[in-house]
C-alpha cells in the first residue's frame, strides 16, 4: 500500500470509530446511571451487589454522612441508630408486615 491508500484506509477507519462511539457513549451513560454519582462503581459489585470497600465501609464505620454540616441540627448527645438488619430467611420484614399481617414467627 502506498502513502494515500494508507490514509483513505485511515480515514475510513476513523468514520467506523466515530460511529461506534455514537452508538456506545449513550449506552455507557445510561449504564452510569445505575451507579452512585460520587461514588460511581467503587460502590458497586455488578448491579445488585456492594463492592469489597462498600462492605467494609458498612462493617467499620460508625456512622456515614456525605458532609459534616449534616450533623447541625443535632446535639452531641444524639443517639444514632442503624436500621434492623435482616437475614434473607427472616420471614418477619416490611414487605412480609404489609401484605400479610403479622409475623408468624
Amino acid at each position: 500500500m502506498d502513502d494515500r491508500e494508507l490514509t483513505e484506509s485511515m480515514q475510513k477507519l476513523l468514520i467506523v470509530m466515530q460511529r461506534l462511539d455514537e452508538k456506545i457513549a449513550p449506552l455507557l451513560e445510561a449504564d452510569g446511571e445505575l451507579f452512585n454519582k460520587r461514588w460511581g462503581f467503587l460502590s458497586r459489585a455488578g448491579l445488585w451487589d456492594k463492592s469489597h470497600l462498600m462492605r467494609q465501609i458498612e462493617k467499620y464505620a460508625d456512622i456515614y454522612t456525605s458532609r459534616v454540616s449534616n450533623f447541625l441540627n443535632y446535639t452531641p448527645f444524639m443517639y444514632f441508630r442503624s436500621q434492623e438488619q435482616t437475614l434473607a430467611h427472616d420471614t418477619y420484614s416490611h414487605y412480609y408486615s404489609e401484605h400479610n399481617g403479622s409475623s408468624t414467627n
